[in-house]
């Protein structure tokens, strides 16, 4: 499984890589409030995607490999109607997503939709290239998505700067990239009919509606900011807001996409299972706090790359707070979940989702008119935090035990002794270097240094003996 997975991890790398570059460029060619009417259309393309195609494509992944070889075009076929089936319903939902946020006219209505129509059946098809070990086509896929995502958006923000060229550069990627993977199925209404059918329906569904509630709850604060502040001010919070996940996105699927497999083969044995997941728990914090702390402390030069000066009014306490949530989250996904899936208690996850939207809900309509985005961070940061405390409770309370070895304490005294020292330490506070990029690389390399002698002085991994018997 280890395996499989570095067959993917590197195109999978880059494409989360390409995502800040076009950020970048969204953000450099558009006006912020450009941009907001942006996110808003891209939050739309997603909440309709959780309804009408993510579930379908989750349930494909899970059954389509139980059947024999010469079933699966079948089964795809089958997976594939009911995502034309769900088009209809996917029509409504866009018309009601931009509707809700004044944005529906004829022409956004259109790009918005072809936008979702090509994305969905490009992820389908590409997650079935992947069940049916198409690795080359897989590869070539995900590269030409991204790159031409790039090409096409450059391109024509160059020329048409604009919403709607933002949207149509996306599709157009999308139809690119989807010829690669695309495999003629034949579409039927009656195969809905069948026990494949009622399978998908049945494992997908509860999916469907847990997707649809992490979707809007992920990003209900968009919502909140255009309504109660305005669409600048949107694209502001949603710039930022992309890059910070995407960024913790990146640095959390670093561990977790090769170690949680190993994970998974220990189940059957609690002793060997704790103590693998204390190991995970390790390599996780190793990488993932000083990377995000570095990034707080370096936010400045870090956005002044990948964003213009309009997207810098709000200072660095909304990165601050967005970074801590981002941390949570991720941490409650990729670590503290794990308690409830080993532990066969995965009926919880939806319920928490819900508390999580709940609450966000509540505080976003409470805290924005008083604190702008600060206060939609906010909200953020401490729905995250209460849906992983009660995830916690539920894991703990089922019997589950999470173990935090000593090493992990290490790495939380390192950190803090970087956050300390790296300010004092940073390369403008002896040279004059008005390059960005390379304030960056410096201030890394000084961060990493810290880092790295403060853990080697705590004799992280019994680090010391190594060295000197060398």
């Amino acid at each position: 499984m280890l395996k499989s997975l570095l067959k993917y991890a590197p195109v999978q790398i880059f494409a989360a890589i390409s995502v800040f570059a076009l950020i970048s460029i969204h953000t450099k060619l558009l006006t912020t409030t450009e941009y907001g009417m942006l996110a808003l259309m891209l939050l739309t393309v997603e909440v309709v995607r959780a309804v009408a195609a993510q579930w379908i494509n989750s349930s494909m992944l899970r059954l389509l490999p139980s059947k024999k070889e010469e079933e699966y075009e079948h089964f795809a076929a089958i997976a594939t109607s009911i995502i034309f089936c769900c088009t209809l319903p996917a029509v409504a939902l866009v018309i009601l997503g931009l509707y809700l946020t004044d944005l529906l006219t004829f022409y956004t209505f259109t790009a918005t939709f072809l936008l979702f129509l090509t994305k969905a059946f490009y992820l389908f098809y590409l997650e079935l290239a992947r069940v049916m070990e198409r690795l080359n086509q897989y590869r070539m896929a995900v590269l030409t998505q991204s790159i031409m995502s790039i090409v096409f958006t450059g391109g024509l923000l160059f020329f048409y700067s604009d919403t709607l060229s933002a949207l149509c550069a996306l599709f157009l990627s999308y139809i690119a990239a989807g010829s690669i993977v695309f495999k003629p199925l034949k579409f039927s209404i009656s195969k809905l009919r069948t026990a494949d059918a009622q399978a998908i329906f049945s494992y997908g569904l509860p999916l469907m509606a847990s997707g649809l509630v992490a979707a809007i709850s992920s990003r209900l604060d968009r919502y909140f900011i255009a309504d109660n502040l305005n669409l600048a001010q949107t694209g502001i919070y949603a710039a930022i807001s992309n890059i910070l996940l995407g960024i913790g996105a990146l640095i959390f699927m670093v561990v977790a996409l090769p170690s949680y497999p190993e994970l998974t083969k220990k189940i059957n044995n609690k002793a060997e299972l704790y103590k693998a997941h204390g190991e995970y728990l390790t390599l996780l914090c190793l990488i993932a706090l000083p990377a995000l702390v570095g990034f707080c402390l370096l936010a400045e030069p870090i956005m002044q790359l990948l964003l213009s000066e309009e997207y810098l009014s709000q200072g660095s306490i909304i990165i601050y707070i967005l970074c801590a949530g981002v941390f949570v989250v991720n941490l409650k996904a990729h670590y503290i979940d794990h308690g409830l899936q080993f532990s066969l208690n995965t009926k919880y996850l939806p319920k928490i989702s819900v508390l999580s939207l709940v609450v966000n809900l509540t505080l976003l309509i409470t805290l924005i008119p008083l604190y702008g985005l600060i206060g939609a961070a906010s909200a953020f940061f401490i729905a995250s935090l209460i849906s992983f405390s009660v995830a916690l409770f539920l894991s703990i309370k089922k019997g589950y035990k999470y173990i935090v070895p000593r090493q992990v304490y290490k790495i939380i005294i390192s950190t803090i002794c970087m956050a300390i020292f790296l300010p004092e330490l940073r390369v403008y506070n002896f040279l004059v270097m008005n390059i960005p990029i390379l304030n960056v690389i410096f201030d890394v390399i000084i961060g990493v240094c810290i880092f790295s002698l403060i853990l080697m002085l705590l004799n992280y991994k019994k680090c010391k003996i190594r060295i000197f018997n060398k």
